[in-house]
């Protein structure tokens, strides 16, 4: 009985802290929780039409559909365990990041910029804009699609 009890007043407790997160976002009727990500390109990686290429300070963001042909690939080759070559394909961003916005304020077209300005346990949503219509006021820094992403103070600052 006191098991039961204990199980019953653990879940509440998960129940009334959970209603006052906003670190879970739906999308798609699916909800993400951008809390328990570790990187901005954990959270890029569930966006569709995103692509995410390198790691660390080498990551580069674009998105498909949007300038794609400035991405080339290329043959490499590295060493194996048994000590032959292994011919890898590495796939190279050239010039075709979007534009990050957070919070409505422009950030830059670069994954690192926007990965030093943003907590991604603050993230509560990410919308991805590739048609003209919707990069177009963004001039020649939208060209490679942008990114908006919403924090939990910029929710808190717009009202919502």
């Amino acid at each position: 009985m006191r098991f039961r009890l204990l199980t019953l007043l653990a879940i509440c407790a998960f129940v009334f802290s959970s209603c006052g997160s906003s670190q879970y976002a739906s999308k798609n009727g699916r909800q993400i929780n951008y809390g328990a990500m570790s990187s901005l390109a954990d959270a890029l990686r569930l966006q569709s039409g995103v692509q995410i290429v390198g790691s660390a300070h080498n990551t580069k963001v674009a998105i498909r559909g949007v300038n794609t042909s400035k991405s080339s690939t290329s043959e490499t080759f590295t060493a194996s365990p048994t000590g032959g070559p292994v011919q890898r394909q590495t796939t190279v961003l050239t010039d075709v990041e979007p534009l990050f916005l957070v919070d409505g304020t422009i950030v830059g077209n670069s994954y690192n910029q926007a990965s030093r300005v943003v907590n991604v346990q603050d993230i509560v949503a990410i919308k991805v804009l590739k048609s003209y219509a919707e990069t177009n006021s963004f001039g020649e820094q939208g060209k490679n699609g942008v990114i908006k992403i919403t924090t939990q103070q910029g929710q808190q600052s717009h009202g919502k």
